[in-house]
């Protein structure tokens, strides 16, 4: 049977997002959990009021407590804004196991000096606190164990090796069912979160994937580039500051098209036009390296953002794509195998050595369409770079004469072909 907790192969990619989730979770529910726990402090305080002179370490207990209180609030506040997860998990277990702890060693020390009426408050109390504590760390089994485990199986030892009395062996059953009770409900909480998690993050990733070819769609290429344009633009602000001397970022954007596809739906029908364009996009994922995302644009365009190049244009990632689907025997549905070729345009973000605010990312995507339109009208099979050239100036109205005549930009000496 698999471990409910185990994610499953396909879901292995939502781990990152589902821990964040559940410490997320965690934290967000955690101040009202701390407000009754502060609550039944005092009360606990007053039904410990006589045991307290016997053994004074009891109070140091107490006033220990409330300080793992207050805390535990700094904590929530300081680990609250970082970004690593694992981090923050690891302080939110610190702090409800020493809380736990604290109750545990309470109960240990005040049980054989209590009458049997406040072992029971204790008793109360105890479950009352888990119960609450259940509330809060509902979704994360571990830590709720971590906090309930001591907090009331500390009690049912004091109770099974304290002084016996007629009612100690109902507190013992009680107390173990009770517990029980709390991890087991722990359990379906934990789980039931997690699947709440993982459907709506699968429903996200499903909005963002093409249903046809399983690459990113062009919502998603939005998403991704809205971050990683920023990172790059930040990357050359700190570069163009000579007391933050660094190597800027750039992404090269590559537009892909099949050549002649028109004609593989009307000779061969839709279904091989899908085949086609599946087996490209796996071509394409091959082609490409990790860090890269590739996108079906729509049709039979597609995207493909390569981070992290230099300032060349990706004309080799380019080639090796076109090669490779010049060679690949495209295998239709009827057991037929058809020959392809595909044309690209492309070029780099920022387009500008000197003027990196120049084009945006999203007319960057424009740029590597007049490539590809280029290549397509100069005997496809082909790719076509666009770079900056050497009298490209800040008022210059580069996008609209490249949308006009490419060779007029190429004349004006806007911008250089890569060919």
């Amino acid at each position: 049977m698999r471990n409910p907790f185990h994610l499953a192969p396909e879901q292995a990619q939502f781990g990152p997002e589902l821990l964040r989730a559940e410490v997320d979770e965690l934290y967000k529910r955690t101040w009202a959990a701390l407000g009754g726990l502060f609550l039944v402090l005092l009360v606990m305080r007053s039904v410990l009021r006589d045991a307290i002179p016997q053994h004074p370490i009891l109070g140091w207990v107490f006033w220990g407590m409330i300080g793992v209180i207050v805390l535990r609030s700094s904590v929530l506040i300081l680990f609250g804004r970082l970004e690593d997860p694992q981090t923050r998990l690891r302080a939110f277990m610190i702090g409800s196991t020493l809380i736990a702890l604290g109750f545990g060693l309470m109960n240990i020390i005040s049980y054989p000096l209590l009458e049997v009426t406040d072992v029971a408050l204790m008793a109360i109390m105890s479950a009352g606190i888990c119960s609450g504590a259940l509330m809060s760390m509902g979704s994360s089994f571990k830590t709720y164990a971590f906090y309930a485990v001591p907090n009331l199986g500390s009690l049912l030892l004091a109770v099974a090796f304290g002084p016996q009395t007629r009612w100690t062996h109902h507190m013992i059953i009680l107390g173990t069912t009770y517990l029980a009770a709390l991890v087991v409900l722990s359990l379906q909480q934990a789980l039931a979160h997690r699947r709440e998690v993982l459907l709506r993050l699968e429903m996200a990733e499903m909005a963002l994937r093409d249903n046809l070819t399983q690459l990113r769609n062009r919502r998603a290429l939005i998403e991704f580039m809205s971050s990683e344009s920023e990172h790059v633009m930040r990357s050359w602000k700190v570069t163009q500051d000579p007391a933050h001397p660094k190597v800027p970022s750039n992404l090269g954007i590559l537009m892909v098209d099949v050549d002649h596809f028109k004609a593989v739906n009307d000779t061969y029908g839709h279904g091989a036009g899908d085949e086609v364009l599946k087996q490209l996009a796996a071509i394409l994922v091959e082609t490409a390296r990790k860090p890269d995302l590739v996108v079906r644009w729509g049709g039979e365009e597609f995207v493909i953002v390569a981070r992290d190049v230099d300032r060349r244009p990706p004309s080799r990632l380019a080639e090796r794509i076109r090669e490779r689907v010049e060679q690949h025997p495209f295998l239709l549905p009827s057991g037929q195998t058809i020959q392809l070729t595909c044309s690209s345009g492309y070029s780099t973000f920022p387009f500008a050595l000197d003027l990196p605010d120049l084009l945006s990312w999203e007319q960057i995507i424009t740029v590597a369409d007049a490539g590809m339109y280029f290549a397509k009208t100069h005997g496809r099979n082909r790719s076509v770079g666009i770079v900056s050239g050497s009298k490209l100036q800040i008022d210059s109205k580069v996008l609209d004469i490249l949308q006009q005549s490419l060779e007029q930009a190429e004349a004006l000496e806007l911008v250089d072909l890569v060919v």
